[in-house]
């Protein structure tokens, strides 16, 4: 009878044992698919930053290496457009490029631009004349308030960080303003049309819908589709020919009709949840080549239209899998 109990317990032992063991051995091959499964999504995610890196490379080297056309760079036929438009290589990965000539200086624009800009945005107009006296007393040096403006006082209620009292240095400052801050989806997307520099230099070849309709917005709509048709034939050259194509005044100093140096580079690959966006600058006197990245963010990924097939195939020859390789090396 002992001898029975004790092999009872025995078995008993032995079948709790193998019962720890197989759970053990269970959570064991569970980790280690979890591991693998991580694994090869770092992998993607490393392969979609190479090419990503390799889509911005191709861009910077094209657009320092071909002739300066009105709209961007290239030969007649192989043009890399600076004004928004989508690419995709031969990998997957897409890249735009945006002139900044084409956008507008949130800095030094003149203001009944930018409300026109806000008004067709959707904003009532006392509303963005609101908006633009707190920018405006963001970057003033003085401390008088605006009507619909705020000074340091007016930040210290919200507990902000006071106004800079000079020019924003990036486009992304609109969001620690008052009223911009509160409806961030609209200041993002007004951001897209904005650069920073403290001069004014317009070229309606590579400007956004948003900008032609606001700069031009006193104009008759004909006007306005006539511009659009001329730029996209690449007739716009200097002020005087397009002034007399579309009626509009563009024999100013401040209308350059051809792309220039600085420029807004947003690449995507499959794999990467937003896009990555970096503002260049073509110059001799950068260290790793002829550019320099000032500013690096996120934006988000393109749409569904412009992915895959729906865009144009960037005008550089380029094998999958190889660009990364063969022009990585030359970005900075």
């Amino acid at each position: 009878m002992k001898a029975r109990r004790e092999s009872g317990y025995a078995l008993l032992i032995v079948m709790v044992s193998l019962t720890i063991m197989a759970f053990v051995a269970f959570r064991f091959a569970e980790r280690m698919d979890a591991l693998r499964r991580g694994a090869l999504g770092f992998n993607e995610y490393a392969t979609a930053r190479a090419n990503a890196a390799g889509a911005r490379a191709a861009a910077l080297y094209y657009y320092a290496t071909r002739p300066v056309q009105p709209a961007g760079r290239g030969e007649t036929g192989t043009q890399f457009r600076a004004d928004g438009t989508v690419y995709r290589l031969p990998d997957g990965s897409t890249v735009a490029a945006q002139d900044h000539r084409g956008l507008l200086s949130i800095n030094v624009t003149d203001r009944f631009i930018l409300q026109s800009v806000l008004v067709l945005d959707g904003l009532d107009p006392v509303k963005a004349q609101a908006w633009i006296d707190v920018l405006d007393d963001y970057i003033d040096t003085d401390s008088l308030k605006r009507l619909n403006g705020a000074e340091k006082d007016d930040y210290r209620q919200r507990e902000l960080a006071p106004p800079r009292n000079d020019w924003l240095l990036t486009v992304d400052e609109l969001e620690l303003l008052p009223l911009w801050r509160d409806d961030p989806v609209r200041t993002r997307r007004l951001a897209r049309l904005f650069r920073i520099s403290s001069f004014h230099l317009f070229n309606p070849n590579t400007a956004p819908e948003a900008v032609l309709n606001a700069v031009f917005v006193n104009a008759a709509e004909a006007q306005r589709e006539l511009l659009k048709s001329f730029r996209k034939g690449e007739l716009l050259r200097d002020g005087t020919t397009a002034t007399s194509l579309t009626g509009l005044q563009m024999d100013r100093d401040d209308y350059l009709f051809f792309a220039g140096n600085d420029l807004r580079i947003t690449t995507w690959s499959p794999g990467l949840p937003r896009a990555l966006e970096y503002n260049a600058r073509l110059t001799p006197a950068a260290l790793a080549g002829p550019w320099i990245l000032l500013e690096q963010q996120t934006a988000p990924r393109p749409s569904p239209r412009n992915e895959s097939n729906a865009a144009p195939p960037f005008p550089l020859p380029l094998v999958a899998g190889e660009q990364s390789r063969r022009l990585g090396a030359t970005a900075p």
